[in-house]
C-alpha cells in the first residue's frame, strides 16, 4: 500500500491497516480506474491508453527516493511493449488493475483479524467463513457439538476415515453439526473408509458391549454397495498370507512381488516373521500392579533385546516399531528402553513404541510385538 500510494503521490498512512487500505481503494484507486476506462473507451491509439494509465510503469525518480514512483517497475519490462494494438494495451492495463484489486481482496479477507483478538474467535471465523476442509475427531465433535452448532457452521460432504473403529452413535454425531435449512439437512454426501475385518470399536463399559458394531460394518453386512480394495502393498507376500484368509481374494501389488526390498532376506533373521515363546521370567509371568495395567517383564526384556540386536546389525532406529498389547506393557518396555538404550550413543530409542490400538493405519519396515500369554494358544 505504501508503494502504491507513493507511486500516485497520495500522502497518508494507507498501509497502516487493512481498514485504511480499504478506504484508500475506495477513495483513490476506484475513481482513477473509472476515469481511465472512460478515456480508454474513446482511445484510437495504443499511446492514448498508455498515457491515460493511472499507475506508472517506469520510475523517473532517483533510487534514493522515499517511494518507488512506479508500482509496476518490478514487473517484466516493458509493461507495455512497443507496437501493440489498442486492444492489447487495454488488456495489459486490465491485468495490472486485476493484480492491484487482488491485493485489496486479500486484505479485505484478513481484515476481521484486526478486530478478532483471541485465538478462539479467529479460529471460529476461519471455520465458518474461510475453511474448505475441516479435520476433527468424532470425540471432539461430540464434546464441542453445541458450540459448533451455534456457529452456523455449514458443510456438504463428510469423509470418515477409520470408520470401522467408530461406534454407530459416534458415526451420527458429525452428521448433525449444522442446522437444517428449510426443514432439510443440507448434507449431500457421506464417505466411509475403513476395514471391518480388523478390531471393532473399543467399548470399555460392559453394559454397552453389544454396541461395539460400527455403522460401517452394519452397512457392509446388510449388503450396501461398497468399493472393496482387493490388493495390498504393505507387506511381503509371505506375511500377507497370515491374514489373507480374512479377506476375499486379497492379492499383492506388483510393488510387493518385484521390489528387491520385499524379496531379499532381513539380515540377522532366518524367517520374514517369527513367533517366540517367552517362559515366565524368574517364575513370574504376567502381573497387574494395578487393575487393567497388565505387564510382563520377561517379554519386555526380550523385546528390548531384539531391538538392541537389530541396532547392532545396522537397522536404523526410525525403521523399527515395537507394539504392545496393553498400555501397562508399553510403559514397562519404555522403562526398560530408558535403562538400556536411551542414554547409549549406539542404540538410542526405536522409531515408535505404542499400543496396537493406537498404531492403526500406520506402518514401518520392521515391527515386533510382545503378545500376552492368553493369546499364545491362538
Amino acid at each position: 500500500m505504501e508503494r502504491l500510494s507513493g507511486s500516485l503521490g497520495v500522502p497518508g498512512a494507507h498501509g497502516n491497516s487493512c481498514e485504511t487500505a480499504g478506504y484508500f481503494n475506495g477513495v483513490y484507486i476506484r475513481p482513477l480506474w473509472t476515469k481511465f476506462q472512460e478515456v480508454s473507451a474513446a482511445a484510437k491509439e495504443a499511446e492514448e491508453v498508455i498515457k491515460a494509465f493511472p499507475f506508472r510503469t517506469s520510475s523517473p525518480l532517483p533510487p534514493s527516493s522515499d517511494y518507488l514512483d512506479a508500482f509496476f517497475s518490478t514487473a517484466p519490462q516493458p509493461v507495455f511493449p512497443p507496437d501493440i494494438s489498442v486492444e492489447e494495451a487495454k488488456g495489459i492495463a486490465a491485468g495490472c488493475h486485476t493484480h492491484i484489486q487482488t491485493i485489496f481482496k486479500e486484505l479485505a479477507d484478513i481484515r476481521p483479524f484486526e478486530l478478532l483478538r483471541t485465538t478462539r474467535d479467529r479460529s471460529n471465523y476461519l471455520l465458518t467463513m474461510e475453511a474448505r476442509i475441516i479435520a476433527l475427531t468424532t470425540t471432539y465433535a461430540a464434546i464441542q457439538h453445541r458450540d459448533i452448532l451455534a456457529l452456523n457452521f455449514k458443510y456438504d460432504n463428510i469423509v470418515m476415515e477409520e470408520a470401522a473403529l467408530v461406534t454407530e452413535i459416534e458415526s451420527f454425531i458429525p452428521l448433525t453439526l449444522q442446522k437444517e435449512r428449510g426443514g432439510d439437512n443440507p448434507l449431500q454426501r457421506i464417505v466411509l473408509i475403513g476395514d471391518h475385518h480388523q478390531i471393532p470399536p473399543i467399548i470399555q463399559n460392559n453394559a454397552l458391549k453389544q454396541m461395539e458394531q460400527s455403522l460401517f460394518a452394519r452397512l457392509v453386512r446388510l449388503g450396501v454397495p461398497a468399493v472393496q480394495l482387493d490388493a495390498q502393498g504393505r507387506s511381503r507376500a509371505m506375511i500377507a498370507d497370515l491374514y489373507r484368509w480374512r479377506y476375499h481374494s486379497l492379492r499383492d501389488l506388483p510393488e510387493v512381488t518385484e521390489n528387491d526390498a520385499y524379496l531379499r532376506a532381513n539380515a540377522g533373521f532366518r524367517f520374514p516373521f517369527q513367533f517366540i515363546n517367552v517362559d515366565d521370567f524368574e517364575g513370574v509371568g504376567e502381573s497387574s500392579p494395578s487393575p487393567h495395567f497388565v505387564q510382563n517383564l520377561g517379554e519386555a526384556e526380550y523385546a528390548v533385546a531384539i531391538y538392541q540386536y537389530m541396532r547392532l546389525l545396522g537397522y536404523p532406529a526410525e525403521k523399527i516399531t515395537i507394539l504392545a498389547m496393553y498400555g501397562g506393557q508399553r510403559a514397562l518396555i519404555n522403562d526398560v528402553l530408558d535403562q538400556r538404550c536411551a542414554g547409549h550413543p549406539f542404540f538410542g530409542l526405536p522409531g515408535t513404541l505404542t499400543t496396537v490400538d493406537k498404531y492403526q493405519g500406520d506402518q514401518n519396515d520392521c515391527t515386533f510385538s510382545p503378545f500376552p500369554a492368553l493369546l499364545r494358544s491362538f
